[in-house]
């Protein structure tokens, strides 16, 4: 089996508070990915920075562990590197942690698609979705020796490895709502992940 990792060490630059620990309708983001992954993974890592890993330790239980990351300061690669590097499984999925509407049967396609590949991506009209995608442990390697150059583009290790992108269209089977990749970044996006009305 895979390991699920949520990436929960970045910035909350534009949400007030925390966001690994934001709720919609009363239920923290976080627990809802836990949901969605406990079962289909060998194991379940939570990744956070030093500041944060003992904040986050009220979500460890029998198979999820909050892990310090191992690459500080480089973004959101950083967290995937940090991801792979930890991992104890070959294919590695890997989600931010503001993502409420995860889907199970989703998760288990992406992690399905990666065998042949050394990355699987879903790809929508706006762009790839890196930080909600399967990797092979082998990329490790690769982004770091790009983190060595300086470069700090997710995308940039897609022109380097064999990539398997998922089209929105084979996604749409699983989420008819269309929701399943909306992600949050602001108070407008809490609005709307809990059906709240757009304030004017």
């Amino acid at each position: 089996m895979a390991t699920g990792v949520i990436l929960a060490g970045g910035t909350s630059r534009r949400m007030p508070g925390d966001k690994a620990f934001m709720e919609i309708s009363g239920r923290r983001v976080i627990d809802i990915e836990l949901d969605v992954m406990e079962g289909l993974f060998e194991e379940i890592l939570i990744i956070g920075n030093t500041e944060r890993v003992e904040i986050l330790s009220l979500y460890e239980r029998d198979g999820v562990k909050i892990l310090e990351e191992t690459v500080r300061g480089k973004g959101a690669i950083g967290g995937l590197l940090s991801g792979l590097q930890l991992s104890g499984s070959s294919e590695v999925f890997i989600t931010a942690c503001d993502m409420p509407f995860m889907n199970r049967r989703a998760v288990k396609y992406i992690v399905g698609s990666l065998p042949g590949y050394m990355a699987a991506v879903p790809s929508t009209p706006e762009g790839l979705e890196p930080l909600h995608a399967a990797y092979s442990k082998e990329c490790a390697s690769i982004i770091a020796d790009q983190l060595e150059h300086g470069d700090l583009k997710i995308s940039d290790l897609f022109n380097s490895v064999p990539v398997n992108y998922i089209p929105m269209k084979a996604l749409r089977d699983f989420d008819p709502s269309g929701r399943l990749l909306f992600n949050i970044n602001s108070p407008v996006d809490m609005r709307k992940a809990a059906g709240e009305p757009e304030i004017k």
